[in-house]
């Protein structure tokens, strides 16, 4: 069985499921283009882009006083963390489909789950 998950056109972000493995193909971070053993992987997780309201708050503060206008919101960008035996992974989810990106992170941990249970 193999699944191809296109996440992005451009640049190309996709994720291939593959039995006992996956592959990432990232245009933005060729860093993180590979082939996976599910067996490496210890954690799959997603975050949402959220607003960084500490640091919106503080610009804000500063602009005041300093009579620029350069404060605004500060976001931090939504990206699935593939936490590996050996490295961990930052995927930026920059314009994706994030629902996509949701099933492909529910998946992967499924398929951990079921990788590490049958060793």
């Amino acid at each position: 069985m193999t699944e191809t998950v296109e996440l992005r056109n451009k640049p190309e972000l996709k994720i291939i499921l593959n039995e006992n493995e996956f592959e990432i193909v990232d245009a933005s971070e060729p860093k993180n283009s590979g082939i996976y053993s599910f067996r490496e992987l210890k954690n799959a997780k997603l975050n949402a882009e959220r607003t960084n309201w500490l640091i919106s708050t503080l610009s804000i503060i500063v602009d005041l006083f300093a009579g620029s206008a350069v404060g605004g919101k500060f976001k931090k960008k939504a990206n699935l963390n593939l936490e590996m035996v050996n490295q961990n992974l930052k995927i930026w989810l920059t314009d994706v489909d994030f629902e996509k990106a949701k099933k492909v992170t529910v998946f992967i941990n499924n398929k951990k789950t079921y990788t590490q249970q049958s060793v």
